[in-house]
């Protein structure tokens, strides 16, 4: 385990000169679309980052990174998300493609090591459909590709490569040829995978090697610590807003048990959020450094690390609600907040 965190890294000053720091009423990362993110603010802080040395965190230190566990990438990305969550969200992909080679490579596979050099050399790693909601277009046409001269691989359609990441170098997209699933790197301006970076081609159905199911565990754990993160982040605010609110209507004086922060929405957020946090980890803790191939990559793990996600995601949207209803009660009115 690495003596310097990622979270080391970002410190304040770094998180100061974020553009994303200035993005107040930035939305869930769930809610974000292609139009809405600010691609410039973000690509600014990707250099911000590289600069920090951030990008490299889960690089084994003989390629020149920290040689991080999820657990400590996972808590990198709550204090990046709690100044600029949608750049933690751009920075995650890079963050688990990365993990999941460098677990790979320390379990002896080298098939994917090309990618911590090219993230040695400064390389990005992004994400095809990076966008909200299409988390089932493997089943989708432009989700297909098609066996082409020289081992290549063709995406049937350029939407595939869409990504919340504002400028990569390589995008990963997952497509079915025939029965296999294929998981491959394509390079800016073309649909075609070149076949030495093709990664995997696979038998359709749940992953088994390390490689593949390492970038499902560190996905949905830093995907998940965004959303939280994010959550948290808004919650705090709409209790600052109240907090400040209330004051200024009781003039300094004791609100009373009539204050926004007395109701039960703060004590319910604050509940969610506890769990939230408790649930990442039970993925993120036990994953160790150097996973070992067998049953237990795939099976009962998947879906521990999946129904993880989901309860992050509908954990957030309720966090997010509540803080909506604290920040805009009012001192004096916060018995008239519904109970549910």
């Amino acid at each position: 385990m690495s003596a310097i965190r990622p979270r080391d890294l970002l410190t304040d000053d770094v998180l100061e000169h974020l553009h994303g720091a200035d993005l107040l009423a930035a939305p869930a990362p769930s809610e974000i679309t292609d139009d809405e993110a600010p691609r410039t603010a973000i690509a600014g802080d990707l250099g911000v980052l590289r600069r920090a040395k951030y990008l490299t965190v889960t690089l084994p230190e003989e390629f020149g990174g920290l040689g991080c566990t999820l657990r400590q990438a996972a808590c990198g990305q709550r204090r990046l998300a709690g100044t600029a969550p949608m750049t933690a969200l751009a920075v995650s992909t890079h963050l688990y493609w990365t993990g999941a080679a460098a677990d790979a490579y320390r379990s002896g596979d080298e098939s994917v090591s090309w990618i911590l050099h090219e993230a040695a050399r400064g390389a990005i790693f992004a994400a095809g459909h990076g966008l909200p909601g299409l988390d089932l277009k493997f089943s989708a046409p432009d989700s297909r590709c098609e066996l082409v001269a020289s081992g290549e691989y063709e995406l049937g359609d350029a939407s595939a490569l869409a990504s919340l990441t504002p400028e990569w170098d390589w995008v990963a997209v997952h497509a079915l040829a025939r029965r296999e699933a294929v998981l491959g790197f394509a390079p800016p301006g073309t649909r075609r995978i070149p076949a030495h970076r093709v990664a995997r081609v696979l038998p359709a159905g749940a992953p088994s090697d390390v490689f593949t199911t390492s970038a499902v565990s560190w996905g949905c754990a830093v995907l998940a610590s965004v959303e939280f993160s994010a959550a948290r982040r808004a919650f705090r605010r709409a209790c600052d807003l109240a907090r400040n609110e209330t004051a200024s209507s009781a003039g300094g004086a004791d609100p009373g048990p009539r204050s926004p922060l007395d109701q039960w929405p703060v004590a319910e957020a604050s509940l969610r959020l506890d769990a939230m946090k408790a649930r990442i980890a039970d993925v993120t803790h036990p994953w160790p450094r150097i996973p070992e191939p067998g049953p237990d990559l795939g099976g009962q793990h998947l879906i521990s690390v999946y129904a993880m996600r989901h309860e992050i995601t509908e954990g957030s949207a309720r966090v997010r609600a509540l803080a909506a209803q604290i920040a805009s009660s009012r001192s004096g009115s916060g018995s008239t907040i519904p109970a549910r």
